[in-house]
């Protein structure tokens, strides 16, 4: 039976599923990295697709904007029999040594969102699986020269932001970044004892005033390229073994 906000069928996801925020995320990477593919969800625009990368089979799946969409759409890909999941997204720089197009691998989220006190208590840390986000260190090492990896801060509020004493705490600790749905991506994975990690494109610096600045189309389009290429080639390589 499908599911209620993707309406596809268990047989038409892999137990292995890129999540990205932005739908036309979903169209760019489905398009450049897989084979066979097929349009298995697109009802509220929450596109899904299924194809064949390295001759496995992969889901690519679109969270929406924010932890209640992105808990929803998880919870049903869990239900559907996804088990390892990266999200590859795009974040504001925190660290004044990043700039647009550099990546940043999640090595735990500040869970500054509504959504996942309904799952784990604020107390418990949003970490990505250990195995996996090293896995993306590694491949991310390899394949591009600017990676940057630690903290980020997943938050609901967009238009809301930190004031600048706030904003001078999370640099002092090394906070990397500023996104708003890898919190809730780790925290129902680990209550739901599934697999997940995250790589993120910088499209600007918040630090320094410099957030999605003109001109700079062309690097963060390499960043998110590259981010992707990654993703794919960790999920493959990865090797799903559920913790008695």
């Amino acid at each position: 039976m499908a599911e209620a906000h993707i309406k596809c069928e268990r047989e038409d996801i892999s137990e292995k599923i890129v999540l990205v925020g932005n739908p036309d995320r979903a169209k760019r990477i489905n398009s450049l990295f897989l084979k066979d593919c097929k349009l298995v969800n697109e009802y509220r625009s929450l596109l899904t697709y299924t194809g064949f990368y390295k001759n496995e089979k992969v889901t690519v799946a679109t969270t929406g904007m924010g932890a209640p969409s992105a808990a929803i759409i998880l919870e049903e890909l869990i239900k559907l029999g996804g088990k390892i999941f990266i999200r590859v997204g795009s974040a504001g720089g925190l660290n004044p040594l990043i700039k647009t197009g550099d990546l940043v691998v999640a090595t735990a989220a500040i869970r500054d969102d509504g959504t996942s006190p309904k799952y784990l208590p604020i107390e418990f840390p949003a970490v990505p699986d250990f195995n996996l986000t090293n896995l993306l260190i590694k491949k991310a090492k390899e394949n591009f020269e600017r990676v940057f990896y630690g903290v980020v801060i997943s938050s609901d509020g967009f238009y809301v932001g930190y004031d600048n004493e706030t904003m001078r705490v999370f640099v002092k600790s090394n906070v990397q970044a500023v996104e708003m749905e890898s919190g809730i991506v780790f925290i129902v994975s680990q209550r739901k004892s599934v697999k997940a990690g995250a790589i993120f494109v910088i499209d600007g610096n918040i630090t320094l005033g410099k957030m999605k600045e003109k001109g700079k189309e062309k690097e963060f389009n390499e960043g998110e390229y590259i981010a992707s290429k990654i993703a794919f080639d960790c999920l493959v390589e990865h090797k799903y073994e559920k913790e008695e």
